[in-house]
């Protein structure tokens, strides 16, 4: 009987882990033939991330909840892997028990053993209440997850068993460090001393027949995150969404297309999505009933990887009529809705596997990727697939044409004269950089602040609130140009690249280094983006340079503006560049102002629609995103909305409009401190 079931032991043991190997270098295979990609500096910061995203769950438990019954099976599995170790040696050796052979280290563990296994239990029985009750709309119900939880339950419950028969058995001295397996030995006390050995030996090798099958099952499910997260944690995006990679001009081929296109890490990620829906809740394409969800857009890269054999990977592959990775526009009618458990649309349908009108749809906010406990990104994969399609295809759309060639002709997308840049400071005594080359700050104005007759308003105030703290500053005028922020999102990086090499030659041809600019889309281009093209300057919002002056006392703000309003924050102001308090400490300082915070605030916003180029877009799928937040405006009984971004102030002010709302005022942080200055 032990050489049948030391056989039994090695069969099942080496068929294990030789399907496992085979899986894992497919897995392993596949990325290697993606694109390379330098995700080995900063190796301190990288490892911190590990520690305080993986180990801390900081991320998971943003939502109490789910978070909490995480990090019971989290910390479970970590406890428990030293028993499946533990559990092979007994195979190969009947008698040992970790417990005995690890002397007062095996004691200890074998309680924390016993602890943690009724803990993961109690956290099953909380995500199986969430998914049966609960029903969060961001989360399927889908069989994967239903045989994970199956799997890690049946791992528990035989161990405990096994534990118990043990204990009933032959009453071991650790039996009083197993609180767990002595209250399952009570309760099986009534079976005989033949039934508790087969009981035993059930559960024992029905635990390790489990381990064996979860271990092989997880690569092919949403949770091989057991496996990657870790490693996808590590070698993420230090800075995700503030700085696009540089593209190389020089490229015989664009952006993405084929499977090939993406990089080992984009391909890491693919694998390591949970499937949590985490990123859809404050999306603002899935709030609005756009086609692109990052959850499924991912999935459906993932099945596409997955779908490709290793032989049509190379980077000489031309990509096969049937295996097309974009497709054509959705069908007519066809939108999502926040309880569709898939795509109302089929690969067929679209000729490819991600519709045209799912990479149009991104406003490049960046809430996915920061909501994603695994630290997945989206933005540069739709990013690529833009560039393709305008650079190699010139198939973008059509409004985007205007745009891009007032860019290009004129130095701003509205397409107006280049020498009318300066007109929104005649008469205000506003130096330019060639009259002041000493001038500490060179105001960057941007394009909205130029051109756009609220953004004027606001360049204005932020002269007047300049000068009142004695500031020196200059601008650069008709030197200045777009920075064609807008273009580069939208797949236009050759148009990015030009004006980036043209502006940095300008700044550095005036010695400028220090950078202040209202707008959030100019503001992260000149301060993370820059840098790369060797432009390096400080650079700072002109809320958290007013903060920072009414904090050391050079800006008092005494007159009263009696106003209730709400503040939104903008995205690439909050949750691209972290800067939440700027703008509500000038709102605390000035009297009058009351504000109520919406909802969805803080590093939490929504977006308003602009980013991501989509301000000179029109939508034609689903609700406009500028509705959507202007309701959730409306919810708080503010008569008067302030935000930070010359893009939001447009997007808020005309939904307003359009929904019949007048009275309901936008306006810029800085006009309010504007008017109470003394």
């Amino acid at each position: 009987m032990r050489i049948l079931e030391t056989a039994l032991f090695w069969i099942m043991t080496l068929a294990a882990a030789t399907f496992f190997v085979w899986t894992i270098r497919q897995r392993l295979a596949t990325m290697k033939a993606g694109l390379p990609d330098n995700r080995f500096d900063r190796p301190g910061e990288r490892l911190k991330g590990v520690f305080v995203l993986v180990f801390g769950q900081k991320r998971l438990l943003r939502d109490k909840y789910a978070g909490f019954y995480h990090v019971l099976i989290f910390y479970g599995f970590c406890v428990l892997s030293l028993r499946s170790i533990g559990l092979v040696v007994e195979g190969l050796i009947p008698a040992f028990h970790m417990t005995e052979a690890l002397g007062r280290f095996g004691l200890g563990y074998q309680f924390t053993k016993d602890v943690f296994e009724v803990l993961v239990i109690v956290g099953l029985a909380l995500s199986t209440f969430r998914r049966l009750v609960l029903k969060p709309w961001r989360l399927d119900n889908s069989a994967d997850a239903w045989a994970t939880l199956s799997l890690i339950g049946t791992l528990m419950v035989t161990d405990l068993l096994a534990d118990g028969a043990f204990i009933a058995m032959h009453h071991p001295l650790w039996a009083a460090w197993s609180p767990a397996g002595s209250v399952v030995a009570g309760w099986l006390g009534g079976l005989s001393g033949t039934g508790l050995m087969v009981l035993f030996k059930t559960m024992w090798w029905l635990h390790l027949a489990t381990l064996y099958a979860f271990a092989n099952f997880l690569p092919y499910s949403k949770h091989f995150h057991v496996f990657t997260s870790v490693f996808n944690v590590y070698f993420r995006e230090l800075e995700p969404n503030k700085n696009l990679k540089p593209m190389d001009l020089e490229a015989e081929h664009f952006g993405i297309n084929r499977i090939q296109d993406f990089t080992w890490k984009q391909m890491l990620d693919f694998y390591t999505c949970v499937e949590c829906g985490r990123c859809l809740e404050n999306c603002p394409t899935t709030l609005t009933g756009k086609p692109l969800r990052p959850k499924n857009f991912g999935n459906d890269l993932r099945d596409y990887l997955k779908a490709t054999p290793l032989d049509q990977m190379g980077q000489d592959k031309p990509v096969p009529e049937d295996r097309k990775l974009i497709g054509g526009a959705v069908p007519e009618g066809s939108i999502w809705k926040r309880d569709d458990e898939h795509a109302p649309w089929s690969k067929e349908q679209l000729e490819g596997w991600i519709s045209q009108d799912t990479i149009w749809a991104c406003t490049s906010c960046g809430y996915c990727e920061w909501a994603c406990p695994l630290q997945i990104s989206f933005v540069d994969k739709l990013v690529g697939m833009r560039r393709y399609l305008t650079l190699e295809e010139s198939d973008f759309p059509a409004e985007a044409q205007t745009a891009f060639k007032g860019m290009e002709r004129q130095g701003n997308p509205w397409n107006l004269p280049q020498a009318d840049r300066a007109k929104w400071a005649d008469g205000l005594e506003v130096p330019t950089m060639a009259e002041a080359p000493d001038a500490e700050y060179l105001f960057w104005v941007g394009c909205a602040g130029s051109y756009d007759a609220a953004g004027q308003k606001v360049s204005k105030s932020l002269v007047k609130l300049l000068k009142a703290a004695g500031i020196s500053f200059a601008i650069l005028g008709t030197e200045e140009s777009c920075t064609c922020e807008s273009a580069r999102r939208l797949g236009n990086e050759y148009l990015y690249q030009t004006a980036t090499e043209a502006n940095i030659e300008t700044l550095k041809g005036h010695g400028v280094k220090k950078v202040v600019t209202n707008c959030p889309h100019c503001l992260n281009t000149l301060k993370n983006e820059y840098p790369a093209f060797g432009g390096d300057f400080e650079v700072v919002h002109g809320t958290e340079l007013v903060a920072r002056l009414l904090a050391e006392g050079k800006i008092k703000l005494e007159q009263t503006v009696a106003v209730n309003l709400t503040y939104h924050d903008p995205c690439y102001l909050s949750r691209i560049n972290g800067q939440v308090e700027a703008p509500r400490a000038i709102l605390d300082a000035i009297p009058g102002v009351k504000l109520t915070e919406m909802e969805k605030h803080g590093e939490a916003t929504m977006c308003c629609g602009a980013g991501g180029g989509r301000f000179w877009l029109e939508e034609h799928l689903g609700k406009r995103i500028n509705h959507e937040r202007f309701e959730q405006a409306l919810e708080t009984k503010a008569g008067t909305i302030a935000v930070g971004c010359p893009f939001c102030n447009v997007m808020l002010s005309n939904a307003a409009g359009e929904t019949g709302h007048e009275q309901v005022a936008t306006t810029d942080v800085l006009e309010l401190a504007a008017k109470a200055l003394k």
